[in-house]
C-alpha cells in the first residue's frame, strides 16, 4: 500500500512540475516584423491610420541631449478586420541622446553612456485574431514596424505575467558620443478590444554605470506615463480572440 501512495504522489509532482514548466515557457512570446503598411490596411482602408493619441514623453535618463518614448494610439474603421480595435504603439529613441560626465561615489566623475534593455507595462488581455505579417495565419500576438517607420532595433521577445507585459530588446539601445547619433527601437505595437488610459511604463536600463560601483543600484530604471488599453472588466466582457 505505501508504495502505491508513493508512486501516486510521484505521479502527480510530475503533472504539476510539467505543467509549471510548460506555463512558464509560454511567457516567452515573439512579435513578427511588419511593413507599417501591412499592419495599417487592417484598421483603415487608406492604409494610413489616424492616431488618435500620440505623445512624445521625455525618459529621465543621466545624459545630454534628449531620451523620448513615443507612445501612440488608433482605432480600427468600420468594414476593416481591426473594426472596434485600438491598435497601440510604443518606441524608445536616444538617437539625440549623448553620453555624459556623472559623479560615481568612491570612484569620482565618470563618463556615462545609458543604455537601455528593456520597458514593461501594465496592458491586459491581447487581440489574436489577426494575421499582422501577410503569411496566411491568424494568431500574431505582437508586431515590429521594421519596414517603412524609423528606428533600426527590434524586440527580441516579450513576456506576459498576469497583465503585465515586458519587451526585451534584441539589442541595448544606448545614448550617442559626442560624434556619433544613439540608438533608437522600430515601433512595436500590439491590439486591444479596449480604450485607453494612462498607465506607469518602468524602462530598465542595462548594468552599465551600476556595475562600477558596489554602492549604486544594481538596476537602474524610470518610469513615464504613457497610454495602453483600459482593463476589462466583469460587466465589460472580453471580445472573443484576446488572451
Amino acid at each position: 500500500m505505501t508504495g502505491r501512495v508513493t508512486a501516486l504522489i510521484c505521479v502527480v509532482l510530475g503533472l504539476v512540475l510539467t505543467t509549471g514548466c510548460r506555463s512558464r515557457s509560454e511567457l516567452r512570446l515573439k512579435a513578427v516584423n511588419v511593413r507599417a503598411s501591412a499592419i495599417y490596411c487592417l484598421f483603415d482602408p487608406s492604409c494610413a491610420v489616424t492616431f488618435t493619441n500620440s505623445s512624445t514623453i521625455p525618459i529621465p535618463i543621466s545624459s545630454g541631449g534628449t531620451s523620448f518614448l513615443h507612445a501612440r494610439s488608433f482605432a480600427g474603421k468600420s468594414g476593416t478586420p481591426g473594426s472596434g480595435l485600438y491598435g497601440y504603439e510604443y518606441r524608445i529613441d536616444l538617437s539625440k541622446a549623448v553620453e555624459t560626465m556623472v559623479d560615481v561615489e568612491g570612484i569620482g566623475k565618470v563618463s556615462y553612456m545609458p543604455c537601455m534593455q528593456s520597458i514593461a507595462l501594465e496592458f491586459g488581455p491581447i487581440i489574436d485574431t489577426l494575421d499582422y505579417d501577410g503569411d496566411g495565419k491568424a494568431g500574431d500576438l505582437a508586431y515590429v514596424v521594421t519596414d517603412g517607420g524609423p528606428g533600426k532595433i527590434g524586440l527580441d521577445s516579450f513576456e506576459r505575467y498576469h497583465n503585465m507585459l515586458t519587451f526585451r530588446f534584441d539589442s541595448p539601445i544606448c545614448a550617442g558620443g559626442h560624434h556619433s547619433e544613439g540608438d533608437s527601437t522600430y515601433f512595436f505595437g500590439l491590439v486591444s478590444a479596449q480604450p485607453s488610459r494612462f498607465v506607469t511604463a518602468t524602462i530598465k536600463e542595462t548594468s552599465g554605470l551600476s556595475s562600477a560601483s558596489p554602492k549604486m543600484k544594481k538596476n537602474i530604471r524610470h518610469k513615464v506615463q504613457v497610454r495602453a488599453p483600459q482593463i476589462g472588466t466583469a460587466s465589460e466582457p472580453d471580445r472573443p480572440g484576446s488572451l
